[in-house]
């Protein structure tokens, strides 16, 4: 599966200015360009020069050779093995909100975990039956909206306990009658023939968590290929979440494959070598 990244040149950047509560005249005046021209690089509306891209990074904490392949657009992940280790994963994009959600199989059980149902729940139930799946939970890694707006129409349909870390529970819609059981950071869970492990990745959401299932990684917006998820919570958690990303994700085996709310899945090890936040 291959896929465009989800965020480009502009984005990176913008992210790290927020993050490190830069405003564009202090980042445009340290690299010598205009705001209005900042403002253009923010926008993706042109390619910057290898000048901007190396003074860009010295500035935003990047690493000026990995940003550069991105505004290159010479990165993309290698393809990542959907179907891998006695598990199947079926992917349901949604292009209006760019997001995509997934359902996890054990192959041996045929017992499945939807993930984040932000939209499409005739889909995501689709997928069950062409299958044959049977659900044995709904696993949440963070309450907003695109990850949850679908949760409703799934729970009627499922009935199946619904796991989430309580700092995100209040965020929830009502959901008449729903098994709701909630995760601490650090805590393994059985969710159907899955062991669940919880780990903390703070700051773009106030309960965010990465949900480590075998061999693969659930990040939700912790970080996409190439790029880091917005640090919603603000500035404050900027240093938190990159710490969180780099202890709670990169510190595992290279080859675990890494799937995110927005953007191609990719692995520890593509990330490790080539994702302009996390140099080593």
């Amino acid at each position: 599966m291959t896929d465009l990244l989800e965020d480009e040149f502009g984005d990176i950047i913008g992210k790290a200015r927020f993050g490190l509560n830069l405003s564009a005249d202090d980042v445009a005046g340290q690299v010598g360009i205009s705001t209005d021209e900042l403002a253009v690089l923010e926008d993706c509306e042109r390619s910057p020069t290898r000048a901007e891209t190396d003074a860009l990074a010295a500035v935003l904490n990047l690493d000026p050779e990995r940003l550069l392949a991105v505004a290159r657009d010479a990165y993309v992940p290698n393809p990542v093995p959907l179907d891998h280790g006695g598990l199947r994963i079926r992917v349901i994009p949604y292009p209006p909100m760019r997001v995509y959600q997934y359902v996890v199989a054990d192959v041996e059980t045929g017992q499945a975990v939807v993930v984040d149902p932000g939209a499409l729940p005739d889909r995501i139930l689709g997928v069950l039956a062409d299958e044959q799946w049977g659900a044995a939970a709904i696993l949440i890694t963070h309450a907003d909206a695109d990850h949850i707006d679908a949760l409703p129409a799934i729970h009627a349909a499922l009935d199946v306990p619904i796991w989430i870390h309580p700092n995100e529970q209040s965020r929830l819609p009502a959901l008449e009658h729903a098994d709701i059981r909630t995760y601490d950071h650090g805590q393994r869970f059985q969710a159907g023939p899955f062991e669940v492990e919880a780990r903390r990745t703070p700051g773009h959401a106030p309960g965010h968590s990465s949900l480590v299932l075998r061999d693969l990684v659930l990040v939700g917006d912790a970080m996409f290929a190439g790029s880091l998820g917005r640090t919603s919570l603000g500035p404050a958690y900027y240093a938190e979440h990159l710490a969180a990303v780099r202890s709670q994700i990169l510190s595992l085996p290279a080859a675990t494959r890494l799937f995110a709310g927005h953007g191609p899945p990719t692995t520890v090890g593509e990330e490790r070598a080539n994702n302009p936040f996390f140099a080593v």
